[in-house]
């Protein structure tokens, strides 16, 4: 991952902010993979042309034959990216952090947590608007605090929730390369599956925004 490079040229576009959409919250799923099984990673522009471009990465997550990002459901409305800057004058970074909430504290989502202790693992994160986000780097391990609540009523939620927080140089940088999944390659920009399949990442027809 490179580090964000400061152009002043780019405040320019401020003006656009206003006019993006501001959908609360991100989509039901998110991808994973383990560090291990990634040849190499996309990088941010070294020099940006504007606010979009110093935000996005360029060029798509490679991965070891055989392997992919896997889709994790989560609770519906119960998943968020919270992005905060640490450090001190001159050697500032982002602390990039998602939280999800699985369904349930069965057998696959134990196992699940049981695999990713003591891995180190990278997250696709699409926000609701579609968009992809990524937690965790090549340069920096996301911590993993993860846990299981089976809840004590009825009415109690029974969920397994992990949280990922990764340090980077880029507050949750935008992904918009190949994401290489079990169900083909998904188009990071545009949440497509193959342009043949018609389909988002959900399985389902749609328009992916």
């Amino acid at each position: 991952m490179a580090k964000c490079t400061k152009n002043p040229s780019v405040y320019a576009d401020l003006e656009k902010c206003p006019g993006q959409k501001k959908l609360p919250g991100i989509r039901d799923w998110v991808y994973t993979t383990s560090k291990r099984d990634i040849l190499s990673y996309p990088a941010v522009s070294e020099a940006p042309a504007d606010l979009k471009e110093a935000a996005q990465t360029k060029g798509d997550f490679v991965l070891a034959a055989d392997k992919y990002f896997y889709k994790i459901g989560i609770v519906k409305n119960n998943g968020k990216i919270e992005v905060e800057n640490q450090g001190t004058d001159g050697a500032k970074t982002f602390l990039n952090k998602v939280t999800i909430a699985i369904p349930g504290t069965e057998e696959e989502a134990t196992g699940l947590i049981n695999q990713m202790n003591n891995d180190e693992m990278v997250f696709l994160v699409p926000q609701r608007n579609g968009k992809y986000r990524i937690i965790g780097n090549e340069d920096f391990d996301a911590e993993l605090s993860l846990k299981q609540d089976t809840g004590a009523s009825p009415t109690d939620s029974n969920t397994t929730t992990v949280e990922a927080s990764a340090t980077d140089y880029c507050a949750a940088p935008f992904y918009t390369g190949k994401i290489h999944t079990t169900d083909g390659d998904i188009d990071g920009a545009t949440g497509k599956i193959a342009a043949s399949t018609g389909k988002d990442a959900s399985g389902s027809a749609g328009t992916g925004s």
